[in-house]
């Protein structure tokens, strides 16, 4: 096995654990803030909505603790270590985890396309904000476009 490979993880790990374990604070620090703070308009909260912040930080909250018990693994077990370098550095996953994520950038660009002109017929401001997500996501995607083919 690469020991410059297990120890280049085994450093990167630590420094992730860290930030993991300090992100586990921010969801709920910033919805408990929210709750906290006075609704200007008083049916911005509903309650099918309140119930589906509580369920989007479980979520969130589920996958930080399942990242940080991958990481507390690799540290802790060198058999476990030496399997995720060897996973990390296979070029068949790199390939596919590129692809997908080509695929997934595509996707949303046009999902979002779609949903803002939907919008335009139910709300100004929704539009407006999908307007702005859809164009700071295609500013992102012509400019790494433009990056790699340069690069390559």
């Amino acid at each position: 096995m690469n020991e410059l490979g297990l120890e280049k993880l085994r450093k990167t790990t630590k420094i992730k654990l860290i930030i993991m374990s300090l992100s586990t604070l921010l969801p709920i620090i910033i919805l408990l803030t929210m709750d906290l703070i006075p609704n200007i308009n008083q049916n911005s909260a509903l309650p099918d909505l309140i119930i589906f912040r509580y369920g989007i930080l479980a979520l969130l909250e589920g996958y930080i603790g399942v990242k940080i018990y991958i990481y507390i693994r690799i540290l802790a077990n060198n058999d476990f270590a030496e399997a995720e370098v060897i996973k990390r550095n296979d070029e068949r996953n790199k390939y596919i985890k590129m692809k997908s994520y080509a695929m997934t950038i595509k996707v949303s660009l046009y999902l979002l396309g779609i949903a803002l002109i939907v919008t335009a017929f139910i709300n100004r401001m929704i539009f407006y904000t999908l307007l702005g997500v859809l164009l700071a996501g295609l500013i992102v995607y012509f400019i790494e476009l433009i990056y790699y083919a340069n690069k390559y």
